[in-house]
């Protein structure tokens, strides 16, 4: 079990991340971190990927599905800022991904809908979300900023349900078998 929350990155299977709470944040990604968004940037393409954190998944828990809203209407068109693009549930947490700037959406992951556990397991990978051309950058912060700024946040006591005493409910901590 992997407790580090130090200032310096490790060396992980998907490259350079500081590790806090046991979740994995990727050094080269830009995020949201009051919504637990990720977004990873493309230049040769220009496409834009966007998907829920570690400590995004671990905080809402085992996800039981995820749905695209009209994507298929909004694919290829320009979608405003503040649209909703993907929903999401679990039993203890709906939550959805709005589009953060005025953006093409190019492509959802539709696999996430009979796969929504990709979100938990492969946050970074197979779980992502949706991939964007953005019309301006993305109000997003990363690096040390990014860092400093879930510290900060992680650091405030994390409740997922009333009475239950544990500060923080982690898929790499516990036994997922059944899965």
């Amino acid at each position: 079990m992997i407790q580090h929350a130090g200032t310096t990155p490790v060396k992980t299977e998907g490259g350079e991340a500081w590790i806090m709470k046991n979740c994995i944040v990727p050094v080269d990604l830009q995020y949201d971190v009051d919504r637990d968004f990720w977004a990873r940037h493309d230049k040769s393409s220009g496409v834009t990927i966007i998907g829920i954190t570690d400590i995004g998944q671990t905080a809402s828990g085992k996800l039981q599905a995820v749905s695209f809203p009209r994507a298929s209407e909004r694919l290829g068109h320009l979608v405003p800022a503040g649209k909703t693009v993907a929903m999401f549930e679990s039993a203890k947490w709906v939550g959805a991904l709005h589009l953060p700037v005025e953006s093409v959406l190019k492509e959802v992951n539709t696999e996430l809908v009979e796969h929504p556990l990709w979100v938990n397991l492969e946050p970074y990978g197979n779980g992502w979300v949706a991939a964007f051309q953005l019309r301006s950058p993305l109000p997003w912060i990363t690096g040390e900023q990014a860092r400093q700024a879930y510290q900060a946040r992680l650091q405030r006591t994390f409740r997922s349900v009333r009475g239950v005493e544990d500060d923080f409910w982690c898929v790499h901590c516990n036994d997922w078998n059944d899965l």
